[in-house]
């Protein structure tokens, strides 16, 4: 599909956009102080968005100016090493993007949970609402959910940015929190931290999906993604420094605490605003997940993995209106689940499509070393490869702590689900032809 440039999603949106789809602000970030305590978190917070955050953003400008259509990352990998390593890198994006969708009900629940009791059949109502609200606002189109990402992006970062106006005096005579005890050990906790650090940095790809529906995309996914970094950092940092300066016990930390900071800072109307500011983070960062992941079931359907039902699109608004809503069908399945092993899935799915998306970046320079002025990473072939494996050895080394803690269970299903991917293969070229009756049916066409 040849990208689209007018009509589009234009520069601010899309850094809107970017900012919700990788991070959203401090919300959900809780857990992993709870986990680890306040030092390691604030050092984890300075690390990853150097080894994972910034590489994967250079990766995702540099290929989205060399591929700038609909499919993004599935259509980089499918380029660069064929069509079964870009099913593959589909097939893994599809199972993080299952696992990460449920985490948000999850949150949207406990953030409106700090002021208004919820049972738990209230929050799986209250999360079944969001998946569909948030699908119908797909339907709307492009523009809807970029103008929608502009503002909720700023109601969302208003209560933080409160936070940190109100806690200013704790940021200029800042003091590390106390170390924390780890009875057990001290790298099971640090794997935990990684992995929900991980996950509120990670991400800067996923919207390259709809290059298609950006405007001027070889230029602007780069000046995006360079407006959302320093955001995405501070938005997280700022807060966390504000409400861990000084603090002696980080045991009670959960999804939802900052709500509690915001109370002993600022009285009820700083809590209630930071509850809020985390349900509304929720539905922000779905909605924006959303207009991202449909797209990638209909960009399946095109190349013959999926029923051709679901890459046809709803003229009225030009969106995959069938693919948007199996996503919310498909949701609603997952939406029981709970958050930390949801974590530990997602990241580990998402780290081995990350993966192959470096690979695609290797391969692809050495197939079009002469870009014409377009983005490309610096440094030459060092930089190149430290790009590529920076993200890499971290998801290594995640791993490697994280399966000193007790998620062995959680581990095997996910290498479970991740070799199933041959016979899923298989089984969608037997039922649907693959790429090749794929482009028989255009050509007929």
């Amino acid at each position: 599909m040849q990208a689209r440039h007018r009509g589009g999603l234009r520069l601010l949106p899309l850094a809107c956009v970017i900012f919700l789809v990788v991070s959203g602000g401090a919300y959900g970030i809780e857990d992993a102080v709870g986990a680890a305590g306040g030092r390691l978190v604030l050092l984890l917070c300075i690390i990853v968005p150097l080894t994972v955050s910034l590489p994967t953003a250079l990766m995702a400008a540099e290929l989205t100016a060399l591929l700038p259509m609909e499919g993004g990352f599935y259509l980089w990998v499918k380029e660069a090493l064929g069509p079964f390593a870009g099913f593959i890198e589909a097939y893994l994006t599809l199972l993080y993007t299952a696992v990460d969708t449920a985490i948000y009900p999850v949150l949207f629940s406990a953030y409106l949970a700090a002021f208004i009791p919820l049972s738990f059949a209230s929050r799986l109502a209250v999360g079944l609402a969001l998946i569909w609200l948030s699908g119908g606002l797909n339907l709307l189109g492009i523009r809807p959910v970029g103008r929608a990402s502009s503002w909720l992006t700023v109601l969302l970062l208003a209560p933080l940015a409160a936070l940190v106006i109100v806690g200013m005096p704790r940021l200029a005579h800042f003091r590390l929190p106390a170390p924390t005890q780890h009875p057990g050990g001290f790298l099971a906790p640090l794997g935990g931290a990684l992995i929900i650090v991980i996950w509120n940095f990670c991400g800067w790809e996923n919207p390259s999906v709809v290059a298609g529906e950006i405007e001027e995309p070889q230029r602007n996914y780069l000046r995006a993604v360079l407006l959302a970094l320093p955001v995405v950092v501070l938005g997280c940092l700022l807060p966390l420094m504000v409400s861990l300066s000084g603090q002696a016990d980080t045991s009670a930390w959960r999804a939802g605490y900052f709500a509690r900071v915001g109370y002993s800072l600022g009285g009820p109307t700083l809590g209630i605003a930071l509850g809020l500011g985390g349900a509304l983070f929720a539905f922000a960062v779905f909605q924006a997940e959303m207009m991202w992941t449909a797209r990638l079931p209909f960009v399946l359907a095109q190349d013959g993995y999926l029923p051709r039902g679901l890459a046809r699109m709803w003229e009225r608004t030009a969106t995959p209106a069938r693919a948007i809503a199996l996503c919310c069908v498909v949701f609603t399945l997952a939406s029981p689940l709970g958050f930390r092993d949801l974590v530990m899935l997602d990241v580990f799915f998402y780290m081995g499509a990350l993966a192959l998306e470096m690979a695609a970046l290797i391969r692809l320079r050495r197939r079009f070393p002469h870009r014409g002025g377009l983005f490309t990473v610096g440094g030459g072939r060092p930089g190149l490869y430290a790009v590529a494996l920076a993200p890499v050895l971290t998801w290594m080394a995640t791993f490697g702590l994280d399966l000193s803690r007790p998620v062995i269970d959680q581990f095997y299903a996910a290498l479970m689900l991740s070799g199933l991917a041959l016979p899923v293969y298989g089984l969608c070229r037997y039922c649907f032809g693959g790429p090749s009756r794929a482009s028989e049916a255009q050509r007929d066409r």
